[in-house]
């Protein structure tokens, strides 16, 4: 990408590309800004939670300005093709050449991690260019966004001195967040008997869905693969009974599940095809408009001796599937196309060790967000588990008055002579942490256009790119 206009840019996100940097595994990319900051006699300071803040002195005339933090998050999610070989612990990120040549920006069956390496690019960037002009910078790196905003709630706010802040870490050019809902993992944990069973083995795929980000998309209505994996055992159970091998479906808590895959020892086998056959039919027809390719698929395998869940664990594997909440809870009663309460069911992994489910809680409002907690809690103490919460994360509450928000307005539409987009989102982000914690920050997230973050389509154009890079440099400029 050295041939692109704004060339630093593009230059370090080629590298961070090169460094894998996956939630939980970030030292290494935490590494290279470390270095970067060492090589560029800028201080620095790194904890023991993996965040890392880079300092830059204010350019000449800005040094009575107050200081400006700019942020993203290190980590990336790691999801690939079926078929991929790729190895997100040791493997760098391709580029696929073919589509940069287009303007487009994507990697080769895997995602791209623009989200949010396009954030560590800019600021890198802006820290290499001593031609630009700008108060005092703060930039801070957080790790572990992507499972929780973890490395933020574990940040020391008191390493900053700056009122305003700068979040990168949003993917439509042209419409600048103003607050986000805050939220919660909450892992569920079941335990099963087993019994040793010598029957056939039937393998069930739900696939073909869209996904997307559980935020962003769980507003649209489409389906999680794991809730219909409820449904299909749920209707095969009440024909056929079942004892369940394993169940798997999901890679994260905040991504709507594409695929799931259940291994199941049944009665009658030959019965299950036709009952997938009249699923798929249904779900193709409720669904229409929001999905376009629901499969449920049947492989028959050869005979199977082991040890599975039995029939009351596997009935306990149905009735959770079936009666724990999904999807949107609640919108906003002014504005019904905003979400303000919802869950999502983003990772399912059954076996013979038990049922655990893993949920991403998200609401505008902190006690629906522990009321929808307590729900889940209730059916899964029924059914004998039990419940653990992890990376709580408030509500980034909009504020009527906000100065870096009207400049960067007005710098938005100078630049592209469209007016800007203002508005508050469902998906959680690490402003309101920092929002919570420095009394009177004044705050905006933005970035440019990426498409279809946590999937292996993700993609990002070049020209936004250059674009919102040219808006930062001049939002600094103006600040």
């Amino acid at each position: 990408m050295k041939n692109l206009k704004t060339e630093k840019v593009f230059y370090y996100f080629e590298e961070i590309c090169r460094i894998p940097h996956i939630s939980f595994h970030t030292e290494a990319i935490r590494d290279y800004v470390e270095q970067f900051a060492i090589e560029h006699h800028l201080r620095y300071v790194k904890d023991n939670n993996g965040n890392i803040v880079i300092y830059k002195p204010a350019s000449n005339g800005y040094e009575e300005h107050k200081p400006v933090i700019i942020q993203g998050h290190l980590d990336m999610v790691g999801a690939k093709e079926e078929n991929s070989t790729h190895d997100f612990l040791k493997d760098p990120i391709v580029i696929d050449e073919d589509e940069l040549k287009k303007g487009i920006i994507t990697a080769k069956g895997t995602t791209l991690g623009a989200d949010d390496g396009i954030a560590i690019a800019y600021a890198l960037a802006i820290l290499d260019d001593d031609s630009l002009m700008h108060p005092s910078l703060e930039v801070v790196f957080t790790t572990n966004e992507e499972v929780g905003l973890l490395g933020a709630t574990d940040f020391d706010c008191s390493l900053l001195r700056g009122k305003t802040l700068l979040n990168i870490d949003s993917e439509e050019e042209g419409i600048f967040l103003t607050g986000s809902a805050g939220g919660m993992r909450l892992d569920v944990n079941i335990p099963v008997n087993t019994c040793y069973v010598e029957s056939d083995m039937v393998t069930i795929t739900v696939s073909g869905l869209k996904g997307g980000h559980s935020g962003d998309k769980i507003g649209t209505g489409r389906p999680s693969a794991n809730v219909l994996m409820g449904r299909v055992l749920g209707k095969i159970s009440e024909n056929t009974g079942i004892m369940v091998s394993s169940v798997s479906g999901g890679v994260v808590d905040n991504a709507i599940s594409t695929k799931c895959i259940a291994k199941l020892v049944c009665g009658r086998p030959e019965e299950i095809e036709s009952i997938c056959r009249i699923i798929q039919k249904e779900l193709v027809q409720e669904y229409m408009g929001i999905e376009d390719n629901i499969s449920v698929s049947v492989e028959l395998s050869a005979k199977y001796s082991g040890n599975v869940i039995d029939d009351a664990g596997s009935r306990k594997l149905v009735m959770a599937l079936r009666s724990m909440p999904q999807g949107v809870m609640m919108r906003n009663p002014d504005c019904h196309e905003m979400v303000e309460t919802s869950l999502n069911l983003g990772i399912l992994n059954v076996d013979t060790d038990g049922i655990r489910m893993g949920y991403s809680i998200r609401s505008s409002i902190e006690s629906a967000k522990y009321e929808l907690a307590e729900r889940i809690k209730y059916i899964t103490e029924f059914l004998g588990g039990t419940v653990s919460t992890s990376g709580i994360y408030p509500a980034w509450t909009y504020n009527p008055v906000s100065n870096v928000r009207n400049i960067i307005g007005e710098v938005y539409k100078k630049q592209t002579g469209r007016e800007p987009v203002m508005k508050t989102i469902h998906a959680g982000l690490e402003c309101g942490i920092f929002y919570n914690r420095i009394p009177g920050l004044d705050i905006v997230s933005y970035g440019p256009d990426i498409y279809d973050i946590h999937t292996y389509d993700e993609r990002m154009e070049t020209e936004s790119v250059k674009r919102v890079y040219e808006l930062t440099v001049e939002l600094l400029r103006r600040l």
